[in-house]
């Protein structure tokens, strides 16, 4: 979906910067592709970038946890008998963002994505309001055609003021749909 949101961006005239994972993915024509392995690489590239952003979308599905410790070696089947691992919660990016945009640092509008698998609306508004964030696209992680390994989508934009349930569509003509709601609800020209 960051990709298809990316292209589409750059399709529309923005100087796009994407912040990626690891994927299989080329990089749209026209767009600045910084690359970042662990959620906290994610986390400092989104913080440094959101500092020349009008528009910050947060599509990525980082992880909520990561392991306290990593080994240097690979741990043998014996060695790891009974073995739990400790987890360390990641940095939130996008109430980082939120953060920043709340206290006047930065003047941004912020767009985020939810992966729910109940309560979509409930659970995003609130995510919305927690987060400060301006508008959510939250999908399902139960529907078929939304979110992985798919190149559709089946999103929901959720504003302070408004819900609009989009069908199931091509990621392009989505990320189409989120710029369009971007524009026409928060008066960007």
């Amino acid at each position: 979906m960051g990709y298809a949101l990316a292209r589409v961006a750059a399709m529309r005239g923005a100087e796009v910067t994407l912040v990626s994972g690891p994927v299989q993915l080329d990089t749209p024509i026209g767009v600045k592709r910084i690359d970042v392995i662990t959620a906290a690489e994610m986390y400092d590239a989104m913080v440094k970038e959101s500092d020349n952003a009008d528009i910050v979308i947060m599509s990525a599905a980082v992880a909520d946890f990561t392991p306290a410790t990593v080994a240097d070696n690979k741990i043998k089947k014996g060695d790891g008998e009974g073995m739990s691992i400790p987890l360390n919660r990641t940095a939130d990016i996008l109430k980082t963002l939120g953060e920043k945009k709340a206290s006047g640092e930065k003047n941004m509008i912020l767009v985020g994505f939810s992966m729910e698998t109940e309560n979509l609306v409930e659970n995003s508004r609130k995510k919305l309001t927690s987060k400060n964030a301006d508008m959510i696209c939250a999908n399902s992680l139960t529907t078929e055609g939304a979110g992985y390994q798919v190149d559709t989508n089946i999103v929901t934009i959720i504003t302070k003021d408004d819900t609009i349930q989009l069908p199931l569509m091509s990621k392009d003509d989505v990320a189409d749909s989120i710029f369009d709601a971007v524009i026409d609800g928060f008066g960007i020209e």
